[in-house]
């Protein structure tokens, strides 16, 4: 353990927050303290870290001063107002919103994809990751970048643990009120979720697309360097608590066979479930929440490359493991002081 490192994590206890303290401590990062901080009276409020308990600290009230690394979940507003503190402080900020991802100055990692770029950089006192959503996403088309990425087209089926704890609540809420035969409220969305799927994540924009839809396009031809890349995006809220999945389909300059698709996958980390001899020889987001892995089956071939089906946690795996996989080669690299 380092004998000087201190890290805080902001937003600690919301679901990313406390997801990026479990996988701290199970990846035994080398910290020699760890602020747990949020926005509000958090005063009465404690969050696990590995087997221990941390007091929660106001954002308002907390100084950087002592803190080499700072990692931001806590929203984009949150980090708007504050990275800006913490990066005069000194630390160094790894950042989970929106706040920062379209900014060229700044660089949207994922090590898995452009380890190389984050290396190169001089500067890493802001570092911005990608939408949970983009991740999984991008790491299998990396997977096939080298038989030439022509045209991507996914539908995404997002849980509701994308958006935050009360999400959870709203879905248990409302499931339990329709089975019990009373009013539904809705909360947190504009129609009621329970057995039911919303075709819009975000507010629509002029061309149609959702704020969803466009970061998907927009983050996927920044981690892949693929800047004139066609996207196509349909994003889809679903009445599940934990895990994303993707239907994609891309369309690829060079033909490649399903076996060899799936080794390409699995031999970038995607842990490959397909079996279509078998009933159940697939996997779903209810068999991959608390798992550390994306998860990929149905490849198939189709007349312009292939199709295949993605599932991962993505509270886990889409936004908190990328933040502590960033932190470990910051550490790694002698770039956190």
């Amino acid at each position: 353990m380092s004998q000087t490192l201190q890290l805080a994590v902001v937003g600690a206890t919301g679901l990313v927050g406390q997801a990026v303290l479990d996988l701290l401590a199970q990846h035994q990062f080398p910290a020699a303290k760890v602020f747990a901080v949020d926005e509000g009276d958090c005063s009465a409020e404690t969050v696990s870290y590995g087997h221990l308990e941390l007091g929660v600290q106001s954002l308002d009230d907390f100084t950087f001063d002592s803190v080499n690394l700072a990692i931001f979940v806590a929203g984009s507003e949150a980090s708007l107002r504050y990275v800006s503190e913490a990066r005069a402080a000194g630390a160094v900020v790894i950042d989970f919103s929106s706040a920062f991802r379209s900014d060229e100055l700044v660089p949207l990692i994922v090590p898995r994809i452009n380890l190389a770029l984050l290396l190169a950089q001089e500067d890493v006192s802001l570092i911005s990751v990608p939408n949970c959503t983009v991740t999984p996403l991008a790491v299998a088309l990396h997977a096939l970048a080298s038989h030439g990425l022509e045209r991507v087209t996914v539908s995404t089926y997002q849980s509701v643990s994308g958006s935050g704890q009360e999400a959870l609540e709203v879905l248990a809420n409302q499931s339990t009120s329709l089975f019990a035969q009373r009013e539904v409220e809705t909360g947190v969305y504009p129609k009621r979720i329970a057995f039911n799927l919303l075709p819009r994540i975000g507010a629509i924009l002029e061309d149609g697309a959702s704020e969803e839809e466009r970061s998907v396009e927009q983050e996927l031809r920044r981690l892949l360097m693929l800047p004139t890349l066609p996207v196509e995006a349909t994003c889809v809220r679903v009445p599940v608590f934990f895990g994303h999945a993707w239907s994609v389909s891309v369309a690829l300059r060079e033909g490649v066979a399903p076996d060899r698709a799936r080794k390409l996958l699995a031999a970038s980390g995607l842990h490959v479930v397909d079996h279509p001899e078998l009933d159940d020889g697939y996997a779903t987001p209810m068999e991959v929440a608390g798992s550390d892995r994306i998860w990929v089956s149905r490849v198939r071939a189709t007349a312009s490359g292939l199709s295949f089906w993605l599932t991962a946690d993505n509270v886990r795996v889409g936004a908190a493991l990328n933040c502590v996989e960033v932190a470990e080669v910051l550490l790694k690299a002698g770039r956190l002081g």
